[in-house]
């Protein structure tokens, strides 16, 4: 990974939102993560769940190979009210298979087209929209748990910047 440009290996480093969705989940109950404002809104767990689809289908299935089928509505849908549990397991596999994925990417691919060419030109791109994607829906997260549990999550964006490396010692 070491060779790879230095945008790589900040999308890479977008993955440390995870560290950040899992510090949110943690205080909060099984009740919590499946909690909405209202109808129209998600709760963690759907969103979580989505993250999971959307990145096994737009990384891990399109530029590392998983066999993946991705059904987005049911992702917003699901008010199955699986325990936190199980769905940090299902996020957790995807992370995992997300490293595994990165750590095969080579630089000469970064220019090579997008599989996905309605959405972007290239794999930088694709790229670039994975880490904001998950970015974007950590803060959602992030968000919602301090509204549900207060002091639950001081500094988590801070903490979990500094334990997973983003920032030079």
């Amino acid at each position: 990974m070491n060779d790879l440009p230095f945008w790589t290996a900040a999308a890479k480093l977008r993955l440390s939102s995870a560290a950040q969705i899992r510090a949110a989940m943690v205080p909060l109950t099984d009740e919590q993560i499946w909690w909405r404002p209202n109808e129209s809104s998600n709760s963690i767990a759907n969103i979580v769940i989505h993250l999971t689809g959307s990145i096994n289908h737009f990384l891990n299935r399109n530029l590392g190979g998983l066999e993946y089928n991705r059904d987005r509505p049911a992702e917003f849908a699901n008010r199955s009210e699986a325990s936190k549990a199980e769905v940090l397991a299902a996020f957790e596999a995807m992370v995992a298979e997300a490293e595994r994925t990165f750590a095969n990417l080579t630089p000469e691919q970064l220019p090579d087209p997008s599989p996905e060419p309605k959405l972007n030109a290239n794999v930088f791109e694709d790229l670039l929209g994975v880490a904001l994607h998950i970015s974007n829906h950590a803060g959602q997260i992030v968000w919602i748990a301090k509204m549900l549990e207060e002091g639950s999550v001081d500094e988590v964006w801070i903490k979990t910047h500094r334990s997973e490396g983003a920032w030079k010692r």
